[in-house]
């Protein structure tokens, strides 16, 4: 069976709405962040939305969306980008300081051998955004029309291009204000035993491990 958990608001076929309330379309009541009510390598798909802009433990929670997904699975997120000070310092509350390159610690292959975590993820989207979701902010108009699409279309042709206008270029424009990413869940697929359970089972289940 295939799980999917939305806590972004948007109704979606066949996908479970959580929120932290209960609010018409919404099955589970569950916040989106280290302690998620979900089994070990069990969810297909998460979509978290803008739901962590604020969250300070933003790491921890990546690492509670590995622990409870599949491998393969992935997580969506929309985060405020560091090179916009609109995206970081229009709320007292702090804010993240993220670039769509700060995934790269999640990467298998720039991932620090002293990280005390597991988690691992690869960018399998990404897209950098000038203007977030604002209703009613007039003063966009700049940052959505041609120019801002000209910039974003330049800016995301590649995860090469994205570097470079993360590094280089963002300050020219005011830097971006969003970004939205799909990160793909890197975790060794469960192996399966002569009694035809699996290695994972196995060890989290004593009384199965002794029959094996």
């Amino acid at each position: 069976m295939i799980v999917r958990i939305d806590f972004a608001g948007v109704q979606r076929p066949r996908t479970i709405r959580a929120s932290t309330r209960r609010t018409p379309g919404v099955i589970l009541l569950a916040e989106p962040g280290p302690r998620l009510p979900f089994r070990d390598s069990s969810v297909d798909e998460l979509f978290l939305g803008r739901t962590v802009m604020l969250r300070g433990d933003i790491a921890e929670t990546l690492d509670e969306c590995w622990r409870v997904s599949k491998p393969g699975a992935l997580v969506h997120l929309t985060l405020p980008h560091a090179s916009s000070t609109v995206a970081v310092s229009r709320d007292a509350r702090p804010r993240p300081l993220l670039t769509v390159n700060t995934f790269n610690a999640y990467d298998h292959r720039f991932k620090s051998p002293d990280d005390p975590s597991p988690a691992m993820f690869t960018v399998e989207r990404a897209r950098l955004r000038l203007a977030g979701r604002r209703d009613g902010d007039v003063g966009l108009a700049l940052a959505r029309g041609p120019f801002a699409r000209f910039i974003e279309k330049l800016a995301n042709g590649s995860r090469g291009s994205q570097y470079r206008f993360e590094r280089w270029f963002a300050h020219w424009f005011g830097g971006f204000e969003e970004f939205d990413i799909v990160l793909g869940v890197m975790k060794p697929e469960p192996r399966p035993t002569d009694a035809g359970i699996t290695v994972n089972e196995a060890a989290s289940n004593p009384a199965t491990a002794a029959r094996v």
